[in-house]
Formats: structure tokens, sequence, C-alpha cells
């Protein structure tokens, strides 16, 4: 079973959960205790720190979450490269368009990507006056 069908078990079939061996809990425990840290990360450093053993980590955080949810929580899906690449499709202007804008304010890459970050539409609208001025 991989990892996302067992979460789902784990919070919306408390009772088919029951049935599964200890075994598979275990081989989960990882990710599980990783996932749970993002809302929990003082009980899953506990975790860690104490050593515990695998299958009743997963069984304490199976516990823990279906009680307070009915379905998985949003939280435990991660952002992942996919959105990453569908906002780098989205950018107004080409790669090459902000490298020559380095080059030629002489300023780093990762200043101006955190121009973008912090300024969003401002820094593309000055960078798509940068094209359009190059491509004159």
């Amino acid at each position: 079973m991989d990892l996302f069908t067992f979460i789902n078990e784990m919070v919306e079939k408390p009772n088919e959960f029951k049935k599964t061996k200890l075994h598979e809990r275990g081989k989960h425990f990882f990710m599980i205790n990783r996932l749970c840290s993002i809302k929990y990360p003082i009980q899953a450093s506990y975790f860690n720190h104490i050593k515990i053993h695998p299958a009743q980590g997963v069984t304490f955080w199976q516990g823990l979450l279906s009680s307070q949810y009915k379905r998985t929580p949003g939280w435990m899906y991660v952002k992942t490269k996919k959105e990453k690449e569908k906002k780098k499709a989205a950018q107004p202007v080409s790669d090459e368009t902000i490298t020559k804008y380095c080059t030629v304010h002489q300023i780093p890459r990762k200043t101006v990507e955190a121009a973008i970050r912090m300024f969003d539409d401002k820094m593309w609208n000055e960078l798509e006056k940068f094209d359009n001025l190059i491509n004159q």
C-alpha cells in the first residue's frame, strides 16, 4: 500500500486501519512522522528522541488525526515541484531577459528573484519594460 493511500485509510477508515499489521504501519512511520511534524513538531521530535517503536508511533498519529479530522487534512499535502513549474510557465518574460537585466544592473539573480517574491507585479512590470527596451 502506498503512503497516501495508507494515510487516507488512517484518517478516514479507522476500523480498517486496526486490521493492518504492525509491519505495514512501521513501514510508513518515517514519512508519517515527518508529515505530522508540520502541524505537531514537538510530538514528532519527541518520537524521534525517545526512539519509539515505529508501528506504535503510527498508531498514535492515527488516533490523534482520526479524532480531529474526518478526512486527510490539507496541511499534509506539501507543495511540490509541479507548482514551481506552473509559476515559471506563467512568468511574462524569459529567463534570458532576467539574466540580461541582472548583467546590466550588476545584481545577482537571487536579488531579482527576491524582488519578484516581494513586489510581484511591480517587478514583473519593470522586467517587461526592460524586455521591450532591449527588443526594440
